[in-house]
């Protein structure tokens, strides 16, 4: 099977809280870098206006009438400092009247940063560059300064801040990466553990899993497992006490059956031969009956995990099935009335059959030598269908009658006839399957036993 489509639960989690970080961190950024973008353009173009000004108050009145002249240079044991604040500032001061330069800072182009001498903040072109220029005119208007910066620095020093961020974020989110993937796997330890334990767990252990330490939003599942233990526990009580018994009633007959025939063999003549062979026919025949009813039980707990219901004709299924009890009707010297009109269900047609099988049973086993045993289903007011199996026998004592359902429970039926218990408990589980209802009464003539059946609408 492949495991490609599987995926972890600590995967999950990590995924979606560092997709929604990042989500989140990307926004932030966005927004801190347009934020950014403002303030370093806002800042520069301060900067620069402040020098202009300083430069402009520093020039002496008659700086117009000097000639260019040659840059001062420091002495041979000093350098200048690079990367200063300042370092990326370059000014030039113009006289106006002869459009001259007249001081002009180092890396300063010879060409003027304002070509169009107008005061104030400009973005312009020169030396085949881009420049944030900020131009200011003494009060005269003889001498003009121009203070700029060029554009690839400002855009230098936003990358910087840009690439230090990134990588610092990338950092981070990998830091919280780690310690989220911790927390996972700290809050699923007790799982593991859990899981663990179930490992090393034999096959039919079915006790509850412990709660300690579980984390509490996994309690409600923790808690349904048990809970399916304890009826998986349940279920395969019942099944090894229905082995035990079943088991205990085969081996009844079977000695029977053993007793039978050996008084055959032993038969002196050929009418005390006969009779243990009769004897041990109606041993085989309790046997067979017995062993299935035990299949039917088997096949029903095994239909009803996971069966579909389809519409069938109640009528039919009697019908059917009364045909098969006509013979041993018959050496009884009963009777089988049938008074049915189309009366649809939905249920499983094996299932049902066995239903009405084992009341028909019942009702013939019971009712004694000349009963009458009548069969009714008809279509209820309510849509419902009800179907009655009632006899004229002995019947069930009252303080009898709800336990007849009871799987391996023999009543005191007064005819000597001897069940095997399980007939009436497959019917009262098929009922519940088919969501119906059973209930117990008199039978005919008030006397004998009425099994009631009432199914819902179809």
């Amino acid at each position: 099977m492949s495991h490609r489509h599987e995926r972890s639960l600590k995967g999950k989690l990590l995924v979606t809280l560092m997709s929604v970080m990042l989500g989140g961190w990307l926004f932030w950024f966005g927004c801190q870098y347009l934020q950014v973008s403002r303030q370093q353009s806002g800042h520069w173009d301060g900067s620069l206006r402040e020098v202009g000004q300083q430069i402009l108050l520093s020039m002496p009145s008659d700086v117009d009438a000097v000639e260019g002249s040659r840059r001062l240079t420091l002495p041979g044991d000093l350098q200048a400092e690079p990367n200063t604040k300042f370092d990326k500032i370059r000014f030039q001061v113009w006289s106006l009247q002869r459009r001259a330069s007249i001081v002009s800072s180092k890396g300063a182009p010879a060409e003027p940063l304002q070509p169009a001498f107008r005061d104030g903040l400009a973005t312009t072109r020169a030396a085949g560059e881009d420049w944030r220029v900020y131009a200011i005119t003494d009060a005269s208007g003889r001498v003009q300064v121009q203070v700029g910066m060029a554009r690839s620095q400002l855009q230098a020093e936003l990358g910087y801040w840009l690439k230090v961020s990134l990588l610092s974020a990338l950092a981070l989110l990998f830091a919280l990466a780690l310690a989220i993937w911790a927390a996972i796997q700290w809050s699923l330890r007790p799982v593991n553990r859990l899981r663990d334990q179930m490992a090393q767990r034999e096959a039919m252990d079915l006790a509850p899993l412990s709660t300690r330490d579980i984390p509490r939003e996994i309690k409600p599942l923790l808690a349904s497992f048990n809970d399916l233990l304890a009826r998986l526990s349940q279920a395969m009580q019942g099944e090894r006490q229905f082995l035990a018994d079943a088991a205990h009633e085969l081996r009844t007959p079977l000695a029977a059956l053993l007793t039978q025939t050996q008084v055959a063999l032993r038969a002196g003549s050929q009418a005390d031969a006969r009779e243990a062979l009769v004897q041990l026919s109606q041993g085989i025949e309790r046997t067979s009956r017995l062993a299935q009813q035990l299949l039917d039980s088997a096949r029903i707990d095994a239909s009803q995990r996971g069966q579909e219901h389809a519409v069938v004709e109640l009528a039919d299924v009697i019908s059917l099935v009364a045909r098969e009890f006509e013979g041993m009707a018959a050496r009884r010297q009963q009777t089988i009335s049938l008074d049915t009109g189309l009366a649809s269900v939905r249920g499983d047609l094996d299932d049902l059959g066995v239903l009405v099988r084992n009341l028909i049973d019942n009702a013939v086993r019971y009712s004694g030598e000349q009963g009458h045993i009548r069969v009714h289903c008809a279509r209820r007011a309510d849509g419902g269908v009800e179907m009655t199996v009632s006899d004229n026998g002995p019947g069930v004592p009252l303080d009898e009658r709800e336990r007849i359902f009871e799987r391996f429970f023999r009543g005191s039926t007064g005819n000597g006839e001897r069940g095997s218990g399980i007939g009436l408990s497959l019917v009262q589980r098929i009922a519940r399957a088919h969501g119906a209802t059973l209930s117990v009464e008199d039978g005919r003539d008030a006397c004998g036993l009425c099994v009631r059946v009432v199914f819902p609408a179809a």
